[in-house]
């Protein structure tokens, strides 16, 4: 398993850990509702993205693009971004709607709110943006004031991502967050209050002191709270991130991989249990609250990214921003492209990624329509990897159809080394 954050684009990050573990036991039984779900939300519109890269403090786990928070950097920010926004569109000819807006971070919820209203009516201004666009924001818990929130639904902000990451006060203290428990519940409150009600809780499993107990509280609370959304993580220890070292220290402690296997199990039986759909390795969701703009990175659809960082999709190739902040603000400032790279996928590199990011999804991938798609002889090579997959218990066919088991998304990095 590895570690995303929810809106995450950076495909190199799915290829990131693993989580060795033989199970046999929990079953999954293949629902046709679930590709029904995901064809209705199948739309031909692109996403953007706008990473806003501020924070309070950092946490010990993580390893994105973050900044200190600064109001006058965080102002010329925005600046810069509107600014990016305006030479894009002036080099760039870009047709279709804009059905999903993504505020990603960072903490987004930690700058003013009429920063995010002028960033999204530049986005008004440049593209097409149909009155039923998703629109979502990152926010962590004890950043949203009442006044934030009715602001966020005064500008259009359709959709907020809570990153509670756990309920346990002694875990979060250990990744170095800045909220307590509680202000999960009262944030959620307040959101629901001034008329949110698409609203995802983010949880982190494998968490320093977190046990079996601890992990089922966690399930436990966040169905009592019922946001139409969920998203389960698996912690990935990274050398470059201060938790790695401090585990490697003996400072915390983490579960071993083979609990951390069986919770996520526990969690595809609790989940559903109460209603949750899972529709992705890490995502589950009442019905009609899937994450349409998570989607689009999953079903390789367009997806524009502005900011530090960021990264995008033209639906041929990739390309991403400078991650430094002085060199991101000089070269927007000066009027040229704050571009670092740019790759021009080819079709077996296109194929891969249709594998890889597809089986991420419960609906899984109909072999029929990929063969039409990219020819019978260049799938071939692959289909016979994926039956021997089948025998090891990774995937299971149906008809046409081939999709993750259970033990398939434990191991899915192992899976997804085939394509890549």
């Amino acid at each position: 398993m590895h570690r995303v954050t929810e809106h995450r684009e950076d495909l190199s990050v799915v290829l990131r850990g693993s989580v060795a573990k033989f199970f046999v036991g929990a079953v999954i039984h293949w629902d046709r509702s679930v590709r029904e779900a995901m064809d209705s939300i199948n739309t031909p519109g692109f996403g953007v993205y706008i990473h806003i890269p501020f924070c309070r403090t950092k946490c010990n786990y993580c390893t994105f693009v973050i900044k200190p928070w600064r109001k006058d950097l965080a102002e010329r920010y925005s600046r810069a971004v509107i600014q990016e926004l305006d030479l894009f569109l002036s080099e760039n000819e870009v047709s279709g709607v804009a059905d999903t807006i993504y505020f990603g971070g960072g903490t987004p919820s930690l700058v003013p709110a009429e920063h995010i209203a002028a960033l999204l009516s530049t986005c008004r201004r440049h593209f097409d943006v149909p009155q039923n666009c998703e629109i979502s924001l990152e926010a962590n818990p004890g950043t949203v004031t009442a006044e934030k929130a009715a602001a966020y639904r005064g500008c259009g902000i359709t959709r907020i991502s809570l990153g509670a990451q756990t309920f346990d006060e002694r875990s979060l203290q250990a990744i170095g967050r800045d909220h307590t428990a509680g202000q999960v519940a009262t944030s959620l409150a307040l959101l629901r209050e001034k008329g949110f009600e698409n609203i995802n809780v983010d949880l982190i499993l494998g968490l320093p002191e977190q046990d079996e107990i601890q992990w089922a509280g966690n399930l436990e609370m966040v169905t009592q709270l019922e946001p139409p959304h969920i998203s389960v993580y698996m912690l990935e220890l990274e050398p470059k991130s201060p938790l790695y070292h401090l585990v490697a220290r003996g400072v915390h402690r983490v579960p071993d991989e083979d609990a951390v296997s069986d919770w996520y199990l526990g969690a595809l039986d609790h989940l559903p249990g109460h209603g949750y759909a899972q529709y992705e390795i890490s995502n589950f969701a009442l019905p009609g609250y899937e994450c349409r703009h998570n989607l689009k990175y999953w079903q390789r659809r367009p997806v524009f990214g502005f900011g530090i960082g960021s990264h995008s999709f033209d639906g041929r190739a990739r390309y991403a921003n400078l991650a430094g902040m002085n060199a991101y603000l000089s070269r927007v400032e000066a009027g040229i492209s704050p571009v670092e790279w740019r790759r021009v996928l080819d079709e077996k590199e296109e194929l891969g990624e249709t594998l890889f990011l597809g089986l991420r999804l419960r609906s899984g991938l109909n072999w029929e329509e990929l063969s039409e798609g990219f020819g019978a002889e260049q799938v071939a090579e692959y289909e016979k990897t994926l039956r021997s997959m089948s025998n090891d218990g990774l995937v299971e066919w149906r008809d046409s159809s081939i999709r993750l088991t259970p033990r398939g998304m434990l191991l899915s990095n192992e899976v997804f080394q085939a394509f890549v």
